[in-house]
């Protein structure tokens, strides 16, 4: 009996048998939020492509546009980028279209939303992570 209990030659495979499931969700884990991330990164350089054409001196939303959407790599079927512009005289919103000038005879600021948005859904199915997560990115400017 005492030769039964001094026998170790199964002991490595139990040890494996018993940690193997934990860490195969620790990598699918890492791999969930490896996917979270660089979805959350190809929406920000999205957005920063679009502030850097308006920092550079670029007034077209449409071009903006273009150029936002074409920087969001791997972008989902939901992804979308809305650009909002909106003119401020003094404290009052006016509106953006045409030549317009303040009360004052002053030029009204030009403010610039743009925001990034999709939904993350975990492609491993780890149940780590909530299924359906919203993301957002977005950056405010003044033009003027």
């Amino acid at each position: 009996m005492r030769t039964l209990f001094k026998n170790e030659s199964g002991v490595g495979a139990i040890e494996f048998a018993l940690t193997a499931p934990f860490l195969a969700l620790v990598l699918l884990g890492i791999m969930s939020g490896w996917s979270y991330f660089q979805q959350d990164g190809n929406m920000r350089d999205s957005v920063e492509a679009a502030t850097k054409y308006y920092i550079q001196g670029g007034t077209s939303d449409d071009t903006a546009q273009s150029i936002a959407d074409a920087a969001w790599r791997l972008r989902p079927s939901g992804g979308q980028v809305s650009i909002s512009r909106s003119c401020i005289c003094a404290t009052a919103v006016v509106s953006c279209i045409g030549g317009v000038v303040c009360i004052d005879l002053s030029v009204p600021e030009i403010h610039l939303a743009i925001v990034a948005t999709s939904s993350w859904t975990d492609p491993y199915s780890t149940s780590i992570f909530p299924t359906g997560l919203n993301l957002r990115e977005s950056e405010n400017i003044r033009v003027r």
